[in-house]
């Protein structure tokens, strides 16, 4: 059928190969419904491009669980050596994505790299396309990728590799039906009754177009393609239906087996429009004329294909992920138990680790054919990729049925292991107590065992979760023996662990302390584990965020999430996201924090969660949702079960937030707890003990616990109101800076603070300032006037003013003098107004001004 109203679409392709030939490297996606022609656009893209030139096509198959590098392994035979070699020795993730970046740059350039129905794609080749995404800017290449909208629901893997695109190199095109004008051109006559059926689908206006009855339409595109393979021969039947119970294509070769001779019972099909056919593969011309075909076969006869093919697969050494597929469909057990291990542990290899997942779940059904320890492996190995993605009630019953099997071989090694990961999975689970518990059973095990390099790590786990839960001794003590156990058995991946907890309960101490993490970040990336040196990155991060440290919590969190991006590392490419958006939320930022919270919260992973959720309980507390009130508990009691300080600390300042706000009650008994925990740390002290300190000087509370040495804690301590706003106005944070000057008796105070929170909407604390304000016989300003709510940045008249001063080039002792006022108020204005321009700089907001076309009247 000839290409119709596709002519945009061939030109965007066009558009970034030229871009390509340059040295400019594009991706394109091409999405749309099923039938809407991704395929078709992509081919005759391709047929036009010069002889000669270099283009590569593979595709995702709709397995029950896909082929990890599916659509990659697709381009072995047309590929080079280096690349094709890794592919069928089954390299490791990072030396394939290494080696495919290599094959893009080879002669002649450009290369186009297709990748067709990503919706279907492991997680492998996830990975591969958000590499390629990152770096095909600086390559000579083209990505193009087709994609399913409907296939892929908020949240799916897919969208987060699309989304690591830059957007400046990547061109959507959104394929749409066809018009009644173009259904009419191809109809004739028929034009109304096949654009009814259709509403302008092309697969659909082609299969109704093929009918050989013109005189009256099918009642479905099905029987419209059953119709026509009624009409066919008995062989040319059998290859029909025998091709369609394998996704996606069918390999030739393994044709040759399943039906010798195939190639004379193809020519039927092949005239009629149901198979393509090329010298390497045989599929149906569309995915859903397949479906149609394979749905109409009567299940027992389904089953005998799929176990032609299996044997046929069996004879070619195909891949495990085919022969697992095809055997299940087949009811070969005995296969299934053979091969799903195999695809497991190849999956596992490329970190395909949804696919993995899968594969041990089935394999874990046939364990009762292997030897006890073996058993044990595959229970072990099910539970790491359960907790890898985040399937956590599958890790728990894994490692508890693995530790069952090697205590009964009394394996105490391999029963410390597992013991050990068992207390990371109640860790991530949210549940620090058992976490604790159990990562002194697995020292307890170890330990008579000699020295060994699980022991290290079984002490380090111990020094971590004291780091976690903000006890310095045990970090320190237990740190210390996993470092020099480490040293002595030459163990860099564990030296550099155990110096992470200990740099990271150093600089919870003193927020002078980062070079312990440097170097753990240095140690850990020097010996190749990423990992490690990302969690360096993002606890220097977090720490610093946790001093309010702000500038340099935020210049650390970019380095880690890039690092973390760069690495693949994707678990803590959300944490890094969530540090990002409360120091977004905490800078007046608001809409950019919640999105990026809500985005999270639609994926998996509960460390990352907690965050996104205590993100978004500050900003309904401050905002005053509804549901403010039903967040902050639901995060109060998930920071109740961690026991950690760093996931209390938060709630306890909310909910003082909430009292001082909404009339709530002040949370005593939080108080009380923490501080509790605090005294007990005596001499280390460090940033828990002194925002419990200085939030217990908000609430009115006395805590016995010593006066904080770091600003803004050492201000709100000593009940310095100002001082205190001035410093979190220094960082950026408006509201925290509102919220000290609420404390004030001062007028000037009490309305730039009325200001601030207006401008923010941050309703509950307009409301207590303007309540303060009457009580204390002051004036209330009206809410914004026409003049503020008309100008993009918010800015009052006052602030307008204070504007065109900076402008100007003014200090802030000649601004207070124009506008006779104090100096104090004209900082507060200046403060206030660099804010809502979110500049750091009075040049950058003047700079600011001009962008938004704000005139400072």
């Amino acid at each position: 059928m000839e290409l119709l109203e596709r002519d945009g679409a061939l030109a965007a392709l066009a558009e970034a190969h030229a871009a390509a030939t340059r040295g400019e490297g594009r991706a394109v996606l091409v999405t749309g419904e099923p039938g809407i022609g991704k395929t078709s656009l992509v081919t005759q893209f391709l047929r036009r491009l010069d002889p000669g030139a270099r283009s590569f096509v593979g595709t995702c198959d709709d397995l029950s669980v896909p082929r990890p590098l599916g659509p990659i392994r697709d381009l072995v035979g047309t590929i080079s050596a280096p690349l094709e070699r890794a592919l069928t020795a089954d390299t490791t993730r990072h030396d394939i994505q290494g080696l495919l970046i290599e094959e893009l740059e080879l002669a002649p350039r450009p290369t186009v790299l297709v990748i067709e129905d990503v919706h279907w794609a492991d997680d492998a080749t996830l990975d591969a396309i958000t590499v390629l995404g990152r770096r095909i800017a600086s390559l000579p290449a083209v990505l193009v990728l087709t994609f399913r909208e409907g296939e892929a629901p908020p949240g799916h893997t897919v969208r987060a590799a699309v989304g690591a695109i830059p957007a400046d190199v990547l061109t959507v095109v959104e394929l749409a039906p066809l018009s009644q004008e173009a259904v009419a051109a191809l109809a004739g006559d028929r034009a109304r009754q096949v654009y009814a059926a259709t509403r302008g689908n092309p697969f659909y206006v082609t299969e109704l177009l093929a009918c050989e009855d013109a005189t009256a339409l099918p009642p479905s595109v099905a029987n419209a393609v059953l119709g026509r393979a009624s009409r066919l021969d008995e062989a040319a039947r059998r290859l029909v239906e025998l091709v369609s119970v394998v996704p996606a294509r069918v390999k030739a070769s393994v044709l040759d087996l399943a039906m010798p001779g195939w190639e004379a019972a193809a020519e039927g099909p092949e005239r009629r429009g149901l198979l393509d056919v090329d010298p390497v593969h045989v599929r149906f011309r569309h995915e859903l004329a397949r479906h149609a075909i394979r749905s109409a076969i009567p299940i027992a006869a389904r089953r005998r294909l799929h176990g032609e093919i299996l044997d046929a697969l069996l004879a070619a050494e195909a891949d495990p992920a085919d022969l697992v597929h095809h055997a299940e469909a087949a009811g070969a057990e005995h296969v299934v138990a053979e091969y799903a291990l195999v695809a497991a542990r190849r999956a596992a290899t490329v970190e395909s680790n949804r696919e993995a997942h899968s594969h041990y779940l089935r394999a874990a059904d046939f364990t009762d054919r292997l030897p006890p320890a073996e058993q044990g492996a595959v229970f072990e190995e099910l539970a790491a990729t359960a907790y890898l993605v985040s399937r956590l009630d599958d890790a728990f019953a894994a490692i508890d049925r693995a530790i069952a099997i090697y205590g009964s071989l009394r394996d105490n090694e391999a029963v410390g292991r597992c013991t050990r990961a068992l207390s990371r999975f109640h860790w991530f689970a949210g549940d620090g107590q058992a976490a604790r518990a159990k990562a002194r059973d697995a020292i307890a095990l170890l330990e008579p065992l000699g020295e060994s390099v699980e022991l290290a790590r079984a002490y380090s786990a111990m020094s971590q979760l004291g780091m976690l839960a903000e006890d310095p001794e045990q970090a320190f003590s237990w740190g210390t023996l996993a470092l020099e156990l480490a040293g002595r058995l030459g163990d860099e991946t564990t030296r550099a662990h155990a110096l992470i907890n200990i740099g990271s309960a150093l600089l919870q101490i003193d927020p002078k302390e980062t070079s312990k993490l440097l170097e753990a970040h240095a140690i850990a990336d020097a010996a190749g584990d990423r990992h490690e040196a990302c969690r360096a990155l993002v606890n220097l991060a977090y720490t610093l965020m946790l001093w309010a440290k702000a500038d340099d919590a935020l210049r650390c969190g970019r380095k880690a999430l890039a690092y973390a991006r760069e690495h693949e590392a994707h678990a803590f490419v959300g944490y890094a996201e969530m540090m990002i958006a409360w120091l977004q939320l905490r800078a007046g930022e608001w809409d950019e924090a919640e999105r990026a919270a809500r985005a999270e919260i639609e994926r998996r992973g509960s460390v990352a969660q907690l965050l996104a959720k205590t993100v978004l309980a500050e900003l309904a507390v401050r905002r005053g949702d509804a549901d403010a009130s039903e967040r902050l508990a639901d995060l109060a009691a998930q920071a109740d079960l961690t026991r950690e300080f760093q996931r209390l600390a938060p709630v306890l300042e909310l909910a003082t937030e909430w009292a001082l706000t909404t009339g709530a009650p002040i949370p005593a008994e939080r108080f009380d707890a923490l501080a509790e925990q605090a005294r007990l740390r005596g001499a280390y002290g460090g940033w828990g003990a002194s925002r419990v300190a200085a939030w217990a000087a908000v609430a009115g509370i006395d805590v016995a616990l010593g006066p904080p040495a770091f600003a803004p804690y050492a201000a709100m301590f000593e009940r310095d109101w100002l001082r205190a706003a001035d410093s979190f106005g220094e960082r950026g944070w408006a509201y925290d800076r509102a919220l000290m000057l609420s404390l004030l008796d001062d007028e000037p105070a009490l309305l730039e603070a009325l200001e601030i929170a207006r401008a923010l909407g941050a309703q509950p604390l307009a409301q207590r300032l303007s309540a303060r304000l009457h009580d204390l016989g002051f004036r209330v300003p009206a809410g914004p006037r026409e003049s503020t709510r008309t100008n993009p940045a918010g800015l009052t008249a006052r602030q307008l003013e204070v504007l065109a001063l900076l402008a100007e080039g003014l200090t802030n002792a000649e601004i207070a003098e124009r506008l006779v006022v104090s100096q104090r108020t004209a900082e507060h204005h200046v403060a206030a107004v660099l804010t809502k321009l979110g500049a750091t700089t009075r040049r950058e907001a003047a700079r600011r001004a001009a962008e938004l076309n704000v005139s400072a009247r």
